[in-house]
């Protein structure tokens, strides 16, 4: 009976840890943010420039009224320009999204400045960090991929050195994500280079510019993916130490029924 509820809770965490998984890495909402440059400061009017694909171009006219719409995730990054004066977080709903929207591996650096004018340690650093990531988190699936397959080839023989592989690798893959989220939020919260991002902007493009960051549904879904994924291998491991207390409870029996 102790080692039915063990396999149901195991495998009841695992799919929930899969899902939060396939979510989390398959969006690109770890981030939000909302770049705007206020229209009513009539002195940076004049100051105001917009970035091109071909490098830093004059438009104020479109600068007065654009919110630049963000949203970055561990593999993708986006952004696109909306008509709207106020910034607002409904902007990143799926059915408010324009048309056109520009899209980029979230590897590649994001100072949106000329060649010349970027900072290349603090362009190295945040790709250092990006790379990161992304290695980490396809390791982190990977390791919960194979897990899955090595518990599943374990639950008809109940082999209980597979169901040891699978929740060690359920274990591996949870802490390998939370290391990610880790660092991510210690990047957002303490790493100087969106500061330095924001300089840049508002010394290149407006100097009234506002920037407001909001963590993603992305990222919210991370830390329950790397839970369930960690309790999941902590189950599948009381599993296989029941099924071991199990079977050496009925060599006793028979060994005494041999006796008698």
């Amino acid at each position: 009976m102790q080692v039915a509820v063990f396999q149901f809770m195991a495998g009841f965490c695992g799919a929930l840890g899969f899902l939060f998984f396939l979510l989390t890495l398959g969006t690109d909402y770890w981030l939000l943010s909302l770049e705007s440059c206020d229209p009513q400061d009539k002195n940076t009017g004049k100051h105001r420039r917009v970035i091109g694909r071909d490098g830093l171009k004059e438009d104020p006219n479109d600068a007065k009224s654009a919110v630049l719409s963000y949203h970055e995730g561990i593999f993708w990054r986006c952004f696109y320009k909306t008509d709207r004066v106020e910034e607002s977080i409904l902007d990143f709903w799926i059915t408010n999204q324009p048309a056109e929207k520009i899209c980029m591996p979230a590897y590649l650096s994001d100072d949106p400045l000329p060649e010349k004018r970027r900072s290349t340690l603090n362009a190295d650093t945040t790709t250092l960090h990006r790379t990161f990531w992304c290695i980490m988190s396809i390791l982190a699936f990977t390791v919960v991929i194979i897990g899955v397959f090595v518990t599943i080839c374990g639950i008809p023989t109940a082999n209980r050195r597979l169901y040891e592989a699978g929740g060690a690798l359920f274990i591996t893959g949870g802490f390998l994500l939370l290391v990610v989220v880790v660092t991510f939020t210690v990047w957002v919260q303490i790493s100087g280079s969106l500061e330095h991002y924001i300089l840049q902007r508002r010394s290149f493009v407006c100097p009234n510019l506002h920037l407001n960051l909001y963590y993603g549904p992305s990222f919210m879904l991370a830390p329950p993916a790397s839970f369930f994924s960690i309790v999941c291998g902590i189950f599948l491991l009381l599993t296989q130490t029941a099924s071991a207390t199990v079977s050496a409870n009925t060599a006793n029996k028979l060994l005494t029924v041999q006796k008698e």
